[in-house]
């Protein structure tokens, strides 16, 4: 079977609230999910856009969406005082950890998410984000190493080409194939393609 590329961003909003539905949406489809941390703001130098609270009118709406999305899904959810963050720490321990433990990075990123939008943690400070993974047996100063190796820098700088390339501009962005959806909204719908695919092909 097919697997779903997941790319967002550790300061999207919406990434968390589709963060914290990919476990349900896993269970109905059985399908693999694999989880990309990329950079958004070079994707929005590429496109032109900025934050989304920082649109004049849209904004207002965009904030507003995000707490009622959250509110819906029974997820608990607030703007952080410092956002938007450039999650370059959390995204590059995201990928050192995941060379050697997936599972964990996966659970690393639910916590980073979950500190930054419930918890109201500053993630944009890299000894949050080291107390962080040490929930996970992870040893802070080794994680501290990591994140300044090149070795992780340039792996995101990758990455994030990589996404931009196959079109992503925005967070969250799936990818099924070669067909590409954008949004928390579209999780729904990203299944219901995945069932359709495999009706066709079955």
């Amino acid at each position: 079977m097919s697997e779903v590329t997941f790319y967002f961003d550790f300061s999207s909003p919406y990434g968390y609230l589709a963060a914290e539905r990919i476990d349900a949406f896993v269970d109905r489809t059985g399908i693999t999910v694999n989880w990309r941390p990329f950079m958004i703001g070079a994707a929005f130098k590429q496109t032109g856009q900025s934050p989304l609270l920082s649109q004049p009118i849209r904004g207002d709406y965009f904030k507003r969406d995000m707490e009622r999305c959250a509110k819906l899904q029974n997820t608990p959810f607030h703007i952080p005082a410092n956002f938007p963050y450039s999650a370059l720490t959390p995204t590059r321990a995201f990928y050192w950890i995941a060379s050697t433990k997936p599972a964990t990075a996966i659970k690393f990123a639910k916590d980073i998410y979950r500190g930054y939008f419930a918890d109201g943690l500053d993630m944009s400070d890299p000894e949050t984000v080291f107390a962080t993974a040490t929930r996970h047996s992870i040893d802070a100063g080794d994680l501290r190493r990591a994140v300044e190796n090149p070795k992780w820098k340039q792996h995101v700088r990758k990455v994030t080409d990589e996404a931009i390339a196959r079109g992503a501009f925005g967070s969250p962005f799936f990818f099924y194939e070669d067909e590409a959806f954008f949004g928390n909204d579209r999780l729904e719908q990203l299944e219901h393609w995945i069932k359709l695919h495999n009706q066709t092909n079955g």
